[in-house]
Parts: structure tokens; C-alpha cells; sequence
């Protein structure tokens, strides 16, 4: 297992849902779970074409703008563009959970681990659909098994897959979880063996020392 155990599916964590127009079907633009698409996103949030509406139900409004332009910012490679519009989208509306969970992205890809579990810790108690809680709860349990915590990965793995099962419409990698905790346990396993093995050595090497320690008082007294 590498340290980044997830690389073949990494892009779920980081993949946008993608964001609704204002012509889109039954669908206004501030739904819960709509995200800016990252290669093909619309117009500039702050282009003087686009519809503004700050309760978001006749077009962008301004914590959306953020995030947009957050995610413009991420796709571009601008991480410190992207973490500065994240956080003014959560400056804009603290109660929603898409900002947090790209905020945790964009750190985690800052290489500030620490405050990516911070970002994503926070958005589990904040507003969003239930997609989106799966996708937090995913890149949480992501997170915990790259930092080699095995029995919190296990556990977040545990909670990921729960709420799957209980969330139907969340979609989600229910063989995933199960997967990553069977991979977990043989790890934790190895490390084990390997351990009882490592002790095994280091007792033979400090024997195999004081041997040589007494041979050579041996022959020093014979002299």
C-alpha cells in the first residue's frame, strides 16, 4: 500500500457535480449540490452578463460566485486563488457545506493535510446533499488511511459505507469501503509480523554483541 492508497480513485474526491445553468430543468442555479464544473465552466461569476441574485433562486448568488471562482482558480492551478475564494464563500454562508468540502480540497492539495480534516470535519454539520456528505466522508476516510491511521481510517471507512446504506440516493463506492478495510487490516497485519520479526533480529544482533565482547576479554586475558 502506498502512502496516496487511493490514487486509482482519487479523482472521485476531487471530481466537480456539476453545475446547473439557469436554464437547466427544475433545477435553479443555488440547488444544495450543485458545483461548478471544473473544465467547462460557465462564464466568470463576475462577469456583468451573468444573473445575480443574492438568495440564489434567479441566478448566481454571491457565495456561488466564490465558489466558482475558487474552482476556476483550482482547475488553473492557482491553490492559493482557490483557498482564498473558498474561504470568502464561507465568509458568504457559513451554514453550506460545498465550501468547506472545497476548501478541504484545495488545502489537502496545498499539502496542509491538517487543514483539509479541519475543512472537511467542519462541513459534516453544515448544510448539503447527502452526495455530497458521502464525498466528505469519503475523502475523510481517504485522508485518515494516508496518514496511516488505521483504526480511524477504519473506522471513517465504517462510517462511509453506513451512510451509504442508509442514504440510498448518495450514490457512492459501497465495495470501496469494504475493500480499503480488508486492505487496512492486512496492513496492520504486516506491521505486526514484521515487528515481532524486527525484535527477533535486533535480540540475535545484541547476542551475537555480547558474544563478541566476551571472546575478545577471553583473548585479551590469554595474551
Amino acid at each position: 500500500m502506498q502512502d496516496r492508497p487511493l490514487a486509482s480513485i482519487a479523482s472521485f474526491a476531487l471530481a466537480a457535480v456539476v453545475f446547473a445553468a439557469p436554464a437547466a430543468a427544475q433545477q435553479p442555479p443555488e440547488a444544495p449540490e450543485a458545483t461548478p464544473a471544473p473544465a467547462t465552466a460557465p462564464a466568470p461569476a463576475d462577469s456583468a452578463s451573468a444573473r445575480k441574485d443574492p438568495e440564489g433562486r434567479t441566478g448566481i448568488s454571491p457565495y456561488m460566485e466564490h465558489v466558482v471562482r475558487g474552482q476556476a482558480s483550482f482547475v488553473a492551478r492557482d491553490i492559493p486563488g482557490a483557498i482564498a475564494a473558498f474561504q470568502e464563500a464561507i465568509k458568504q454562508d457559513p451554514t453550506r457545506m460545498l465550501g468547506f468540502y472545497r476548501l478541504g480540497e484545495a488545502m489537502l492539495e496545498s499539502g496542509n493535510a491538517a487543514e483539509a480534516e479541519a475543512a472537511w470535519t467542519t462541513a459534516l454539520s453544515k448544510k448539503g446533499a447527502d452526495e455530497l456528505h458521502a464525498k466528505v466522508l469519503f475523502c475523510l476516510a481517504d485522508l485518515r488511511e494516508r496518514q496511516k491511521s488505521w483504526q480511524a481510517a477504519r473506522e471513517a471507512w465504517g462510517a462511509y459505507s453506513a451512510y451509504l446504506t442508509s442514504n440510498p440516493k448518495a450514490g457512492g463506492y459501497p465495495g470501496t469501503a469494504t475493500e480499503r478495510q480488508k486492505q487496512i487490516d492486512r496492513r496492520v497485519k504486516d506491521e505486526k509480523d514484521y515487528a515481532a520479526v524486527k525484535e527477533r533480529i535486533v535480540q540475535r544482533e545484541a547476542e551475537r554483541q555480547k558474544e563478541a565482547e566476551e571472546n575478545a576479554k577471553k583473548d585479551k586475558r590469554n595474551r
